[in-house]
Parts: structure tokens; sequence; C-alpha cells
């Protein structure tokens, strides 16, 4: 396991450092001077912005520039927001654990529902609640975001007045969002535990169970399910990054400061250094996560070893 997860490491470098290339290099060929923008609203000469520009060390060759940055990021710096002149760290993880909040229930009420659905389904083949199941499923799939999020705001906070339709604060002020971001995950949850619930029934050792005297449950829980979910952690874990950084819709359907509509105002802004330390900071995280599915393989599944996943 130490072996693999140093390969996994060592493999994420490239990956991290084609990322900052990438970013920083988009970033520069925006149009627009950091400079400029940030002597906005006061009296400024083309002496005081070249002046900013060699304070910034703007004015140096951009793989120069490249590297400073990449040292500051090293030591943990990602540079200063051109607007709000703090630290680009403490604006990400200002905004973060609300986003990661929001991504863990909506994640929770996917897994919840999709299994269930998928279960039920694969269960019922060809029956009327395999037909309703994934139906609802196709329907979720169907429906963006933020339509779900405003159906949601005029049913349960307009209608009902069960939970508050904006803001941050105790748990009811995240049912709704967490619902409205995790409904089309749970569709396709639904539809993958199904397919993928069905030919594992169809492996030699489900049938070798049942020949057992084993009960349905038992065989389903113990012996099916755990191999069938394989699959479905892998689309966990790219989905929970995608959460995380596309969780902007419902931020901004639902009010909420998060993640996602920082990346979306640093872009709008053109704020160089926040947009650098936003991207980079989410690949950081899918990489994370890529290693943790990995990791799970196998203890979903004892028949896979660590050496097989090298």
């Amino acid at each position: 396991m130490l072996r693999f997860l140093t390969q996994r490491l060592v493999g994420a470098v490239p990956v991290l450092l084609g990322v900052s290339i990438a970013v920083f290099l988009m970033v520069h060929l925006l149009p627009g001077d950091p400079a400029t923008i940030m002597l906005q609203g006061a009296p400024a000469s083309a002496e005081d912005i070249a002046n900013l520009r060699h304070e910034l060390g703007l004015d140096r060759p951009l793989h120069v520039q490249y590297v400073t940055y990449m040292e500051r990021v090293l030591q943990g710096d990602l540079g200063k927001s051109i607007h709000t002149r703090r630290p680009v760290i403490k604006e990400i993880f200002g905004v973060f654990p609300s986003t990661l909040r929001l991504a863990f229930a909506a994640m929770a009420v996917a897994l919840a529902l999709g299994i269930s659905m998928g279960i039920l389904a694969a269960l019922r083949q060809n029956s009327w609640l395999d037909s309703f199941s994934m139906g609802t499923a196709l329907f979720g799939v169907s429906m963006p975001d933020f339509w779900i999020g405003l159906l949601l705001i005029l049913i349960f906070s307009v209608r009902l007045g069960w939970f508050p339709a904006t803001g941050i604060g105790d748990w009811k002020h995240i049912v709704l969002p967490a619902v409205a971001l995790g409904a089309n995950f749970a569709a396709i949850i639904a539809r993958l535990v199904r397919s993928s619930l069905l030919e594992v029934m169809r492996q030699d050792y489900v049938l070798s169970a049942r020949a057992k005297g084993l009960k349905q449950r038992t065989v389903i829980m113990r012996h099916a399910l755990r191999n069938a979910l394989i699959p479905v952690v892998t689309i966990v874990g790219l989905q929970f990054g995608n959460l995380l950084g596309g969780a902007v819709v419902i931020e901004t359907v639902f009010a909420r400061q998060g993640f996602g509509r920082l990346a979306i105002t640093a872009i709008l802004a053109k704020d160089f250094p926040l947009i650098q330390g936003v991207v980079l900071f989410g690949a950081i995280i899918y990489v994370i996560l890529n290693i943790l599915v990995d990791l799970s393989y196998a203890w979903l599944d004892p028949r896979i070893k660590y050496e097989s996943l090298v």
C-alpha cells in the first residue's frame, strides 16, 4: 500500500505542475493589466502604473514570473487578491468550509437515494418499480440544477415555509441546496447501481451463495453489493470534485457564499492571483480524491491488490 501511495503521489506532481503552467499562461493571456486594475478609482499616471508593475514583478520575463510564483506556492503562499488585498489562501479557506458542507450533504442525499433506487430496480427488474425508478432517474438527469432549486424554493420555502430559501445558518439552510445539488447525481448513481448489480448477480460466487441457502438480503448486502459499488465509487470520487467546483449555480440560487462563487467572482473581476489559487487548489482536491478512490478498491473487493493498481 505504501509503495502504491508513493507512486501515486509522485505521479501527481507532473499533473499539478501542468495545471499550474496552463492556468498561469491562460491568466496572463487575459486582457487587462493587474496594475491598472489595482489603481482603478484613483488618479494614476503612467509612471505610477509602471512603478506598481515593477513592485509586483510584472515587468519581468514570463518564465521568471512563473518560477517566482511556484517558489511562493511551495512555501504555501498563493499570493494576494488584487481587490481585497487579502492572502488568496485566506480567501479560499474563508468560503471552502461552506462548499464542503454542501458537497457532503449533497453526496449523502445522492448516495441514499441513488443506491436505494438502484437496488430496488435491480431486484424488481422489468417490473413497474423498475420502470418507475429508472423513469425518476431519467427525470433527475434531464432537469438542470437551478430549475430543481427554484422548484424546491417555491414548494418548501414559499408555499409550505418549512425551510429558509437563502443564506447560511443551521441545518435547515442546507437541506434544499443539498437536495437540488444531489438530485442529478442521485439519478446517475441509481442507473449505475442497477446495471452493475444486475451484472454482479449473474456471477458464479453469487449463484453459489444462493445455492447454499443464504437469504436474499444476505446475498445482496454481503456478496453482490460491495462488488457492484466499485464503479459507483469511481464516479463518486470524480463527482465529489465536481460538486465542490460546480456548486456555483446552486450557491447563486440559494445566495450562499462558496468556492464556486469565489471562482466566478475572481474571473469576472480579473483577479489573477485569486484565479490561479482557486484553480490550483481545485486540482489538488481532485488528485487527493482520485488517490482515495483507488485505495478504496481493495477494501471493496478483496480480490484487488494494491500491486495490481500500480
